[in-house]
Formats: structure tokens, C-alpha cells, sequence
């Protein structure tokens, strides 16, 4: 089960993703307020400085690895349903984003292109209908598509395979042992 949830492999439909961002959003949002309950009381009551380095280490280290995982792999199982390779997706997008986000302070339009090119990843990822289920491997990975042109996806009986020739005799018929005097049949 947890293969499902923790790997990178699988599918993951519209309404699976969806349910499966809810409930991340709310577990980091959970932990995010549970931290900073835990170092309230280092913060007092009129306290406008910045956060203790003890938060902000915790973020760093416990919300944004474990944040991180969770959206990645539900990205990649979601890449995957809709019928694209995730490794051309995912990586094509971090570094498209990180060089809009390096660039935006000297060209003011990024900004916009990146907000409008992470939108439209957000909408295809909720809205982009599923391709139908083909071969698959045993975590039912999507074996073809229009990314993956090499991938042979015929049918077993239209394979490029050669039938498997018979080099033995069959097996034996069995016949029932004929009854009467001496034998032991009914």
C-alpha cells in the first residue's frame, strides 16, 4: 500500500489527485501550526521580530522535504495518467520556473509568464482528462503515448514476436483403465 503513496510509480486520476492535495495541504498546514504553537512561548505576546531560528529550522527540514515528496510524486502519478512522461514534464518545469524566477527581478514580465505557465500545469493537472489504460507494469505504470514513441504498445497477438515452437511430443492422453476380472475399477 504505502508503494502506492510514497513511490513515484502508478496512476492517479482527476478526483484521486485532487482529494490526495486537500488532504496534503491540510496535514502541512497542520504540522506549519503545530510548530508554531510548539515555539509560542519563545515568541510573547507583542513579539515583531523575526522568527526563532528553531522554526525556521524545523520548516526547513521536517515541513518542506516532507511537503516536497508528497507533491512530487502526486505530480508524477498525475503526469502519467494524463499520458506524458514525468521525466520530461517535471524537469522541463522546475528549470522553465527556476530560470523565469532568476531573470524576474531584471525582466518585470516573468513574473507574469511564470504565474501564467504554473497556472496552466496546475489547470492540465486537474482538468486533463486520463488516457486510457494500456499495458502496464506492476505498479501500472502507462507504457506508450505520444512522448514515448519508441515503446511498443501492439497487442500481444500482433507482437513482432516469434511463436513458440514445440520441440517435445505432447503430453499423454489420459484414458481411463478398462474394467473387469483382475482390475480394480468400479
Amino acid at each position: 500500500m504505502f508503494h502506492t503513496i510514497l513511490g513515484f510509480g502508478g496512476r492517479m486520476a482527476r478526483r484521486e489527485y485532487f482529494f490526495a492535495n486537500m488532504a496534503l495541504g491540510l496535514l502541512v498546514s497542520l504540522m506549519i501550526l503545530a510548530l508554531i504553537a510548539g515555539f509560542t512561548p519563545d515568541l510573547g505576546r507583542g513579539h515583531r521580530g523575526p522568527p526563532p531560528i528553531g522554526l525556521t529550522v524545523m520548516l526547513l527540514v521536517v515541513v518542506l522535504p516532507f511537503y516536497l515528496w508528497f507533491a512530487l510524486a502526486f505530480q508524477a502519478k498525475r503526469y502519467r495518467d494524463i499520458g506524458w512522461n514525468p521525466l520530461y514534464v517535471m524537469p522541463g518545469s522546475i528549470g522553465a520556473l527556476t530560470i523565469i524566477l532568476l531573470l524576474s527581478p531584471f525582466v518585470p514580465g516573468l513574473t507574469l509568464i511564470g504565474g501564467l505557465l504554473n497556472l496552466s500545469l496546475s489547470l492540465c493537472l486537474l482538468f486533463w482528462p486520463s488516457q486510457p489504460t494500456s499495458s502496464a507494469d506492476w505498479y501500472g505504470d502507462y507504457q506508450g503515448g505520444a512522448l514515448d514513441p519508441g515503446l511498443d504498445t501492439a497487442p500481444a497477438f500482433k507482437s513482432r514476436r516469434p511463436a513458440t515452437v514445440r520441440t517435445s511430443a505432447p503430453p499423454p492422453v489420459f484414458t481411463p483403465a478398462p474394467t473387469g476380472f483382475g482390475r480394480r475399477g468400479l
